[in-house]
């Protein structure tokens, strides 16, 4: 079961560990000749799998929103879907929601002309699934919006990797179970300062995928996986630099991703294990 796994951490990586967008592609749409305006939140939906936080009490999962005037200037938020542990941890995705009840986790500006920081943004720590939120992500636009969501190159090719995982069942219906580890696993973070670090995998972490509802847990409930996650926030707050350009490789596989730790990620919560 080696080859999801490539596409597991990288899903898990770059958007599992809490991931908000700040900066976001400019939305264009043929059939209205330019620009679209969302005339509000406009969910983002991925093109690969959607990502839950499983934590002792209960589960997060994390949604983006895209807000676009018709100048192109873009809001980009969070929020956060949660449920009880004994629930499933994601919401009926077969409609579009394109706007969430509830708080905002994080607030970003992100105007066509002159943005001056893709990683701008304000965060609120009193917001359900503030704990889950540690990266932020500055992307161009392949996931699609509300339902407009495109086939692309990389989800072709995460898709194509997940025909080695163990099945299992759960909750009535057929997933895929895995885990990455440093026997198949390495992540290279680059601060685009000068300074790069190998993290090391010191433990392992469960990946449950359903392939039929593009769904993806990550088992966040090993206390030994905060070694993990606090070692990566140590050598980013002792080598600071205007983003982490993070490099996932599993089994001869690499996927690129250009990420920012939040301010408030400074440790690990460890009051959740």
């Amino acid at each position: 079961m080696k080859k999801l796994l490539v596409f597991a951490l990288a899903i898990a990586v770059s958007m599992g560990f809490g991931c908000a967008i700040t900066n976001y592609s400019l939305i264009t749409d043929n059939d209205v000749d330019g620009v679209v305006n969302t005339s509000g939140n406009a969910y983002v939906r991925f093109s690969g799998f959607f990502v839950a936080t499983i934590w002792p009490d209960g589960n997060d999962n994390i949604l983006n929103f895209v807000d676009q005037k018709t100048n192109g200037d873009r809001t980009l938020s969070t929020s956060n879907f949660f449920t009880s542990s004994t629930d499933s941890p994601f919401k009926d995705d077969l409609y579009c929601a394109p706007d969430w009840q509830g708080c905002k986790v994080t607030t970003s500006n992100d105007p066509e002309v002159g943005d001056v920081d893709d990683y701008d943004y304000t965060f609120n720590t009193s917001c359900s699934g503030a704990r889950s939120m540690s990266l932020l992500l500055s992307t161009a636009r392949y996931y699609g919006e509300c339902g407009r969501s495109q086939v692309n190159d990389r989800s072709l090719k995460l898709i194509a990797l997940a025909n080695e995982m163990t099945p299992i069942t759960f909750r009535g219906a057929t997933w895929l179970r895995g885990n990455l580890s440093a026997l198949n696993t390495s992540i290279l973070l680059d601060n685009r300062n000068g300074s790069a670090y190998s993290l090391p995998m010191t433990s392992q972490i469960g990946i449950t995928a359903n392939l039929a509802q593009r769904r993806l847990m990550i088992d966040m409930s090993n206390p030994n996986n905060r070694n993990l996650a606090q070692n990566a926030i140590n050598w980013n707050n002792a080598h600071p630099g205007p983003g982490i350009h993070a490099t996932l490789t599993v089994d001869g596989n690499d996927f690129q991703y250009n990420l920012k730790a939040t301010n408030q990620a400074r440790s690990w919560p460890t009051v959740h294990f």
